[in-house]
């Protein structure tokens, strides 16, 4: 009998301890997935602030030498989708 107390005591402290680990690990998970979130939501501000960026840019008609290149191809990749879109309406 003192065999079978002793794996019984055994299987559950290997019990508790899977437990712990399991939740402790369900943890890590869940601030993982919260970090990616988080990081999903500032490239969507990114993104925002670029827009606004570019309006005032193209409004005001100044550039700098950084935001100028970059300008020039957002208006070519505009450009170029209007003319996907018109090849669009013509078919």
């Amino acid at each position: 009998m003192a065999l079978f107390d002793d794996l019984t005591k055994k299987a559950a402290k290997l019990t508790e301890k899977t437990i712990e680990k399991s939740s402790e690990l369900a943890g890590t998970a869940k601030t993982k997935v919260s970090i990616k979130s988080t990081e999903a939501d500032l490239d969507q501000k990114y993104i925002e602030l670029g827009k606004l960026y570019y309006q005032v840019l193209t409004q005001s008609d100044v550039f700098d030498e950084q935001s100028k290149p970059l300008v020039q191809e957002i208006d070519e990749l505009k450009k170029k989708i209007e003319e996907l879109e018109e090849s669009l309406n013509k078919e």
